[in-house]
């Protein structure tokens, strides 16, 4: 657009799906906890959209059967948010009742000390030292941030929804968008902070759980095939292996943290299994994984399964269009679908093998304990030499 805007046309779908994102949010911030502040403030005045936090970058989605009502919710974001005194008051009280309700949960709490372990403290802070930067910022303090970010050279819209002539989208986007100031493009967030380790944390009952992380922010549009197929296959490869060891176990493992502050996380939790026992299993798949290469029988499987994956996730028109924005603004472009479903088709033994090889041996894991301080847990030292990385450990971190 003329005011710097990126537009995309995310795909077709039966309704309209529109994702306003802008590059911008709790982690590239300029000063702590002002985005969720000025997110906040917004929230109490538009309506009908749903937001989206990424770390790096905040969406902000809807939809409908119109397109031109569905890019008036969004422009609301820029026409019909007031920042005044009053307001971010009401923006402070609604964090900070928020911070303090869902502080106690166990998980919020692991999450909580998975990033602050994995990235660092200096990142990271505790929920009273944010609360206290919440309460230190004026109604200007968030009205220069908006009019710093929340211009058109920081945003990425992408629209997904029925077929129409490409002349009748744009002249809908300029109608609603076209006014939104121009801005100055803010850098791309300096993503080079993982660090690694170990971190413990006692519940006085229930279920022991684990978090294992690796840093994937280096892999590139290129892996993405490989990796896509790897993790289909050592999800399954996980649960197989508690289930061989008569283990009680849920597992999980995804793309955990941000655009730009990737990680690949597997969560572990069993409701009477030790830590110590957990733990083995997991470093046992991660170590097969590395070591050798699956059968062809089961990397069709994977490979199938990655596939189903991909196209479950891109066939949902909100889901379409939120893909489309992150990754045009975390990479510059978006990856062809039906390429990558040819590429997944690719993907051999060997290639899964290497991948696996730069992400579980290519930096030191971030390794979580939650449980009560009864129970046994292997040490980072421990982890890290059954690992093969023992190399990798820090003076303070060695027996």
């Amino acid at each position: 657009m003329n005011n710097g805007m990126s537009v995309v046309f995310a795909g077709h779908s039966k309704d309209y799906s529109v994702c306003l994102s802008v590059n911008i949010g709790h982690v590239n911030e300029p000063s702590k906890g002002i985005a969720a502040l000025f997110e906040k403030t917004l929230l109490l005045q538009v309506k009908g959209v749903i937001p989206v936090f990424g770390g790096t970058m905040t969406a902000y989605t809807t939809g409908g059967e119109d397109l031109e009502e569905a890019l008036e919710k969004v422009a609301q974001i820029f026409n019909s948010t007031v920042i005044s005194e009053e307001l971010v008051e009401q923006a402070k009280a609604a964090i900070v009742k928020q911070t303090h309700d869902t502080a106690p949960l166990t998980m919020r709490r692991m999450k909580l000390l998975y990033k602050h372990t994995a990235f660092g403290a200096d990142w990271v802070v505790t929920p009273n030292e944010y609360l206290l930067k919440i309460e230190s910022y004026t109604a200007e303090d968030v009205r220069e941030f908006a009019n710093t970010y929340y211009t058109a050279a920081n945003v990425v819209l992408a629209i997904a929804g029925p077929k129409i002539p490409l002349a009748d989208m744009k002249e809908a986007v300029a109608h609603c968008l076209g006014n939104v100031p121009a801005g100055t493009r803010q850098p791309k967030f300096n993503g080079d902070i993982y660090t690694g380790g170990f971190s413990r944390m006692d519940v006085n009952s229930g279920a022991t759980r684990l978090m294992f992380g690796w840093d994937v922010s280096k892999l590139t549009l290129d892996d993405s095939p490989a990796a896509n197929v790897m993790m289909s296959m050592f999800w399954r490869r996980l649960e197989r292996a508690y289930a061989e060891a008569g283990i009680d176990a849920q597992v999980e493992f995804k793309i955990a943290g941000y655009y730009g502050l990737r990680t690949m996380r597997a969560f572990v939790m069993s409701p009477d299994a030790d830590a110590k026992s957990l733990t083995n299993v997991l470093i046992g798949a991660v170590n097969r994984i590395c070591d050798v290469e699956a059968t062809e029988e089961r990397m069709e499987k994977s490979r199938n399964a990655a596939m189903v994956e991909k196209l479950d996730k891109y066939e949902k028109s909100d889901d379409k269009a939120l893909e489309v924005a992150w990754q045009t603004i975390g990479r510059g472009s978006m990856y062809n679908i039906a390429n990558r479903i040819e590429e997944i088709k690719d993907i051999d033994a060997d290639a899964v093998r290497m991948l696996s090889l730069r992400v579980f041996r290519g930096c030191r894991p971030t390794y979580i304990v939650a449980a009560t301080p009864e129970t046994d847990a292997l040490s980072y030292q421990e982890v890290l030499e059954k690992l093969g990385l023992e190399d990798m450990l820090k003076d303070d971190e060695k027996a």
